[in-house]
C-alpha cells in the first residue's frame, strides 16, 4: 500500500460522500439506530485517515478537469511555495483560529458556570429537580444553578451533571420546569455534552468542509430528537404538552444570550425542525426495523470497500511539465534506444512515454521492483535527488 497525493484526494472525495451520506439518513430517514449511524461515520473517519493506494486498485485516467487542476496546484504563488502548499497553510491557519476560539468558549462556560448560584434543598428548582432525577432512575448529584447570563437553559457537564438555568426559567409552572430539568438531565446521561464536543472538534479540524458542518447540524438535530424522546418516556399526555410549552416559551424569550457550548433549548432551530420535533414528542415515532439496519449497514461496508478498489489520476502531464522543467537527464547503463523514458513526477510516480505503448502512469513502489537493468531512459522532472 502507498500513498500519494492522488490517494488522498480520493481519501477526501469518499469520506466526504460517506459522511453526507449518514448526515441525509439522519435528516431524512426517520429514527435510525445509532448504532448505524456509529458504523457509517466511523467508516468515513477511516476513509479519510487511511488515505492509502491498494495494489488491486484500479487506475481510473482523467483528462479534462483533473490535469490542469493538477497543474495549478505545482504553480508557484508565493515565496517560492505552490498553490497546494499555500492551500495547506492556510487549512492550518484556520484550524488554530477555530482551535483558539473553542478553548475560548470552554473558559467562557466554565466562567459563566462558576457565577451562578446553585440551587439548595428546600429551594423549589432543587425539588423539581429531585423529581425529575426520580423520574429518570438516576440517584447521583447534580448540581443545577441559576444564572443571569442566558436565556435558554443549558447542561454543560461532561464529566458530572451541571444545568444552568435562566432566572427568567424559574417563573415556568412546574410541570413545565420539572421537564426542562429532565430535558438537560438526559443530555448528560446520553452524553450528548461529550458527543457534542467530538463534533466541535471535528468542524475545526475540517472547516473548509461543508459536509462536516452540515453533519453536525444533522447530528445536534438527533440528538435533540433523541433527548426528547427518552425525556418523555412515561409522561401523560398532559406532562408532554406541559413539556412542549416550555419549549415554546423558551424560544419566545429575548436573545440576550445564548451558550456557546452545552446541550439545551436552541432558538436558532428551523421552522421544519421544530414542528418534527413537536410531532414525534406528541406522536413518537418508530425505529428501523433490525433487518432494515442490518442490510444498510451490510451496504455502507460494501461501498466502503469499493472506496478503495478505485483511483481517479490525470490522464496526462500538464504543459507545465514540459521537457523545459527537466532537470537532470540519465540513461541507463545497455540502453541506447531513447524511443522509450521514465519522467518522475512531483507526487513520487512515474509517467512511461514510449514511441510505441504511449503514456502510462508507473507507481514509485513498481519502479522499485524492477531491474536496474531494464529500466528505459530515467528524466527527473521532481525538484532533484
Amino acid at each position: 500500500m502507498t500513498i500519494s497525493v492522488f490517494s488522498v484526494i480520493m481519501s477526501i472525495v469518499c469520506s466526504s460522500i460517506i459522511l453526507f451520506a449518514a448526515s441525509f439518513l439522519v435528516s431524512h430517514s426517520g429514527k435510525v439506530r445509532w448504532g448505524l449511524i456509529f458504523l457509517i461515520l466511523g467508516l468515513g473517519f477511516i476513509r479519510l485517515l487511511l488515505p492509502v493506494e491498494i495494489r488491486v486498485a484500479r487506475e481510473v485516467p482523467e483528462d479534462t478537469i483533473y490535469p490542469q487542476l493538477y497543474a495549478l496546484a505545482q504553480k508557484e504563488w508565493f515565496a517560492g511555495l505552490t498553490i497546494g502548499e499555500m492551500l495547506l497553510i492556510i487549512w492550518c491557519i484556520g484550524l488554530l483560529v477555530l482551535f483558539f476560539v473553542f478553548l475560548k468558549n470552554v473558559k467562557e462556560i466554565r466562567e459563566v458556570t462558576e457565577r451562578s448560584v446553585p440551587a439548595v434543598a428546600g429551594d423549589r428548582l432543587f425539588e423539581l429537580c429531585e423529581k425529575a432525577k426520580a423520574e429518570l432512575g438516576y440517584a447521583g448529584k447534580v448540581r443545577v444553578a441559576v444564572t443571569r447570563e442566558m436565556d435558554t437553559a443549558v447542561s454543560v457537564g461532561v464529566f458530572a451533571p451541571n444545568i444552568l438555568i435562566p432566572k427568567e426559567t424559574l417563573e415556568f409552572e412546574d410541570p413545565e420546569l420539572c421537564g426542562v430539568l429532565k430535558h438537560e438531565l438526559t443530555h448528560y446521561l446520553r452524553g450528548d455534552i461529550g458527543k457534542q464536543r467530538l463534533l466541535n472538534a471535528m468542524e475545526c479540524l475540517f472547516w473548509w468542509n461543508p459536509v462536516v458542518h452540515y453533519l453536525k447540524g444533522c447530528m445536534e438535530n438527533m440528538m435533540e430528537l433523541e433527548c426528547d424522546e427518552k425525556a418523555c418516556s412515561g409522561m401523560t399526555e398532559e406532562d408532554r404538552r406541559a413539556y412542549l410549552r416550555a419549549i415554546t416559551k423558551t424560544l419566545r424569550a429575548g436573545k440576550r444570550k445564548g451558550p456557546k457550548l452545552g446541550m439545551g433549548y436552541w432558538k436558532n432551530t428551523p421552522k421544519a425542525f421544530l414542528e418534527r420535533r413537536f410531532l414525534e414528542v406528541l406522536c413518537p415515532e418508530e425505529r428501523h426495523s433490525n433487518g432494515t439496519t442490518y442490510t444498510l449497514a451490510i451496504a455502507c461496508m460494501i461501498l466502503f470497500y469499493m472506496s478503495y478498489s478505485f483511483i481517479i489520476q490525470p490522464a496526462f502531464m500538464p504543459e507545465e511539465l514540459e521537457e523545459s522543467e527537466v532537470t537532470s537527464v540519465r540513461t541507463m547503463e545497455g540502453r541506447e534506444s531513447e524511443s522509450e523514458f521514465l519522467i518522475r513526477l512531483p507526487d513520487g510516480n512515474y509517467l512511461y512515454v514510449s514511441d510505441l505503448l504511449g503514456d502510462k502512469v508507473i507507481k514509485e513502489s513498481d519502479i522499485q521492483k524492477t531491474p536496474y537493468s531494464e529500466l528505459p531512459v530515467f528524466i527527473d522532472i521532481g525538484e532533484g535527488d
